[in-house]
């Protein structure tokens, strides 16, 4: 298959470091700028073989073998160009676009002149935010899904806390919680309002409802609802936190206190990750804290301008998976549709963690990646 400059570019922003260790070598050295491991081009006795993850190159200071991560592939796996790029667009679930039409990011513009440029896609400017002391007097960690969640097994008390004061999760009167979507610019969309059961599952018996929804009378006249990604806010410079330090979220579900800004503690993330519920999105936070979790909210509700302002982030996307594969198939389709239309400065992936190791049982659950999880650590304890 020929693959166009901008595959190739996608493919060459990948770290030449992880595909080394991906192509079986021992990569020695401190620091993730430079490794070193041991010279396949030379019989070599001590590590010779110097990687730069900056210039995405490699060189031998003893024999002189130097190139890519192209070469890299293609001398390790003895294959030709575009075999060593199929390979890395396998192993690393890159998203390719398959046809030449592209939706340019400006008119007249085309994509792949774009590539090498940081753009910057800001949220749209015409969101009418509701009003940000609804998230502080909500706040509190009474809702059945965060008592659930750690009487369940899922995180302990002190990880629980932990994230309910990053997403800001709010409660109910009636035990519902509240996820609450503010964006990169400190605007609160709306929340949903979820219910769940003691195993810490959706209760089916409440569908879900939004906040804007419950408070129309009170809703500016100009209010359109524009929905964002769950958790987006870690990513602004800024997080909106209505807590001051030290305090407790159960002890401020009553006051009426504006959302205050605070330095951000999200520094420049490796990877931001994208599942498909807001649970996972909490729970994952705290098992796999070097990540940035974000929640599309559902299968339907996955749309390529969500994925807007992320256009200077790493990417990963985690699909629920079912019998037929239907979710990843989607998933997969709108992050063609994304590349498209957004000029990424780094490559999209997609992982088929779910597509290879779920049971046809669990994928008959429709099962996501947190309970995967869970019960993969319940049959090894």
């Amino acid at each position: 298959m020929k693959y166009d400059d901008l595959t190739i570019q996608k493919l060459r922003e990948l770290s030449i470091l992880e595909v080394a260790e991906k192509l079986g070598f021992n990569l020695k050295g401190l620091g993730d700028e430079g490794r070193r491991a041991l010279c396949p081009y030379h019989d070599d006795q001590h590590p010779s073989l110097h990687f730069s993850k900056k210039k995405g190159i490699f060189k031998c200071f003893v024999c002189g073998a130097k190139g890519d991560l192209f070469k890299l592939v293609m001398d390790d796996r003895n294959c030709t160009f575009p075999e060593a790029c199929e390979w890395l667009i396998n192993e690393f679930h890159v998203v390719v676009v398959t046809n030449t039409i592209a939706t340019p990011h400006s008119q007249g513009e085309n994509l792949s002149d774009k590539t090498d440029k940081k753009t910057s896609v800001k949220s749209v400017s015409s969101v009418v935010p509701l009003d940000p002391t609804l998230v502080s007097r909500s706040l509190s960690v009474d809702s059945v899904f965060c008592q659930s969640a750690v009487s369940a097994g899922y995180l302990s008390q002190s990880q629980l806390r932990h994230a309910a004061n990053r997403y800001c999760l709010g409660t109910t009167k009636d035990g519902g919680v509240i996820f609450w979507q503010i964006d990169d610019l400190q605007r609160v969309h709306s929340g949903k309002v979820m219910y769940y059961q003691p195993d810490c599952h959706r209760s089916k018996g409440h569908h879900p409802t939004w906040v804007h929804c419950l408070i129309k009378d009170q809703l500016p006249p100009d209010f359109t609802f524009q929905p964002c990604l769950f958790g987006l806010h870690l990513l602004s410079k800024t997080i909106a936190t209505p807590h001051s330090q030290g305090e407790n979220l159960s002890d401020r579900t009553n006051k009426k206190e504006s959302v205050k800004s605070v330095s951000s503690v999200v520094k420049n993330p490796s990877v931001v990750c994208i599942v498909e519920s807001e649970k996972s999105a909490v729970i994952l936070s705290e098992k796999f804290p070097d990540f940035v979790w974000l929640s599309c909210g559902g299968l339907q509700s996955f749309k390529p301008e969500l994925l807007a302002p992320l256009v200077n982030h790493k990417i990963v996307v985690f699909p629920d998976t079912d019998e037929t594969g239907e979710a990843y198939k989607q998933w997969l389709a709108v992050l063609q549709q994304a590349q498209r239309q957004y000029a990424f400065k780094y490559p999209l992936r997609i992982s088929n963690l779910l597509e290879q190791h779920a049971s046809f049982e669990q994928k008959s659950r429709k099962i996501d990646i947190v309970d995967f999880l869970f019960e993969v650590t319940q049959k090894l304890a």
